[in-house]
């Protein structure tokens, strides 16, 4: 970020730009849409909770929000050279992310167009080709039909018989996938984005942990919950008690939000020592802070100047999901004294926080079933909320 100077939004969040329908939707009621987009008393409301664990809205949101729109399922070094891949699942479609021979990554529906068999195994690897388990048909790693065991077959043509694929985009290191072949692309919604994450260099950032795990509750609690730091004061009491009022929004677009906060003695520790970019200005005037990234629906960051921390989920079902959370860090972190030392540190914290939270969610999924749940609120300290709610709710008003 250099010596960017980055100042917190006083005023609320700008909403997020929608196609409003006035005469409300069949999923809310007039009372909701105005509690969620415009507030009463001053007061703007979370999402019903029913949108939280109704199959019917999950299903809704699934085909006009989650497949529209781009889908974060990793970073470019989980299959960084020629035949790396790597697999993932998105609704129940398996999904394999490869580099080909070419250094193109490309995301694979990973189904034998023969007799639909998954052709790679769940994990990750390197390979030459793609050979089904089932019939030893063998497809290149373009997805493209190269061979079929046997004997040929006449009158059949094999470019009429390639794996299917789906759209892909890599930004800043991320890759993110889309099932809509006419989406707007993805890096031209994220441009504002250029000022906040400043001389980072987060494209060249590198993997250095991750944990898995089972998620028992909404695809948007996650998000949710990593996108406020409100929940210092309850959820991570024990280690940022009272850190909240530290933490504001900075910036928003039409799909994205950003929320920063700053240690009250105005400096973070360098657990890797000083940036390699940093100049005698920035030892002057670098403003250091804690910068959380949300890009609408599915990527939620955590990013400093040596690490980001992001979450990656695997979408199933209404509430039962499996999710990623990992670092990667700054590539100067690497090589410095004490390098893996540090690195495992981090992991650790990174693990016992996404404890904390996992605690936290299992514990909202429960209560959110309650028939009194009928107002909710969004505290100042977490007021970023509203522009994401506004974003989902401008999907169901289209």
């Amino acid at each position: 970020m250099g010596n960017t100077k980055l100042s917190m939004i006083q005023s609320e969040p700008v909403q997020a730009k929608t196609d409003v329908r006035t005469n409300g939707s069949p999923y809310f009621s007039e009372q909701e849409i105005k509690e969620v987009r415009d507030g009463v008393d001053g007061l703007k409301s979370m999402l019903p909770a029913r949108c939280y664990y109704d199959n019917d809205i999950y299903n809704y949101e699934v085909e006009n929000i989650l497949k529209k729109n781009w889908l974060c399922v990793g970073r470019w070094d989980w299959a960084e050279n020629p035949g790396d891949y790597f697999t993932t699942r998105m609704f129940g479609e398996p999904i394999v992310i490869v580099r080909g021979q070419d250094s193109e990554l490309r995301a694979l529906i990973n189904v034998c167009q023969h007799r639909w068999a998954q052709v790679v195994p769940d994990g990750s690897g390197n390979t030459k080709l793609f050979v089904c388990p089932f019939h030893s048909w063998t497809y290149g790693l373009d997805g493209q039909l190269r061979g079929i065991a046997a004997r040929s077959l006449p009158g059949f043509d094999k470019k009429n018989c390639s794996m299917p694929s789906l759209r892909l985009e890599v930004w800043e290191g991320f890759i993110f996938i889309n099932f809509d072949q006419e989406a707007k692309p993805l890096a031209p919604q994220l441009e504002g984005l250029k000022d906040v994450i400043g001389r980072h260099g987060l494209s060249e950032y590198r993997s250095g942990g991750r944990v898995e795990y089972e998620t028992q509750w909404n695809y948007k609690l996650s998000f949710e919950t990593g996108y406020e730091a409100y929940h210092h004061e309850g959820c991570h009491k024990s280690i940022l008690g009272g850190t909240a009022h530290q933490y504001g929004p900075i910036a928003f677009g039409d799909i994205w939000g950003v929320y920063a906060g700053e240690p009250e003695d105005g400096r973070h520790a360098y657990p890797f020592g000083k940036p390699s970019w940093f100049t005698p200005d920035d030892e002057e005037n670098f403003d250091e802070k804690s910068i959380f990234i949300g890009i609408y629906p599915s990527l939620i960051t955590y990013l400093n100047t040596h690490q980001v921390t992001f979450i990656v989920t695997e979408y199933d079902e209404v509430s039962r999901n499996r999710a990623i959370t990992a670092n990667a860090f700054a590539p100067w972190a690497f090589g410095r004294p004490g390098a893996d030392d540090l690195m495992k540190e981090q992991n650790g914290r990174m693990a016992f926080v996404q404890d904390q939270d996992t605690s936290c969610c299992q514990n909202l999924q429960k209560g959110l079933r309650s028939s009194y749940n009928t107002k909710s609120v969004v505290h100042p300290l977490e007021s970023q909320l509203s522009h994401y709610y506004n974003w989902v709710m401008g999907h169901y008003l289209k």
